[in-house]
């Protein structure tokens, strides 16, 4: 049976954990959180479920609740749930980079694009082309320091290479 059709408290824990993983998967971190807590009703000792728990609450922006969790399971009996939990730990309380402002890129909004005249969608996107502080990448496909190939005297060139073979070859024993 599905484990979407049995009724929460009728899941087996492993049940559970997959419609959990499923949700977060999906970015619906606030349905894994209240799944995770109907789980943790029947099952209050499950260190993947905290963990899981902490997870969620991470992604709603709850980083130092979420980190709380995860160092309360450093010490877990279930290896795997410890080992989990030390990794976790790891990646969210080390250093944050600092990046330089060119390094980054904003994405625009162009959600109000569709509402524009067309005569009012190039002026907006003019204004979101690349800003001039960036380096511009050259383009491979635009290459306009080749000249462009004359095809045909390459190709009479290679037929009177294969010709000469030709008749080398009919010179030899």
């Amino acid at each position: 049976m599905e484990p979407e059709l049995i009724p929460p408290e009728d899941l087996r824990l492993p049940q559970h954990l997959a419609r959990i993983q499923a949700s977060f998967e999906r970015g619906q971190y606030r349905q894994a959180l209240e799944q995770v807590k109907q789980a943790q009703s029947r099952y209050p000792q499950a260190g993947k479920l905290r963990l899981w728990q902490a997870l969620a609450q991470e992604a709603l922006g709850e980083s130092q609740e979420a980190i709380r969790l995860v160092q309360t399971l450093l010490g877990n009996p279930d290896p795997e749930v410890a080992q989990q939990a030390r990794y976790v730990l790891g990646i969210w309380q080390a250093p944050r980079l600092r990046r330089p402002a060119e390094w980054l890129l904003e994405i625009p909004d162009l959600s109000h694009l569709e509402e524009a005249k067309p005569g009012e969608r190039r002026l907006v996107y003019e204004r979101l082309r690349r800003p001039a502080s960036l380096p511009k990448v050259a383009d491979p496909s635009r290459s306009e320091a080749a000249p462009p190939l004359n095809t045909q005297r390459l190709t009479w060139v290679l037929i009177g290479i294969l010709f000469a073979l030709l008749v080398a070859m009919a010179w030899l024993p």
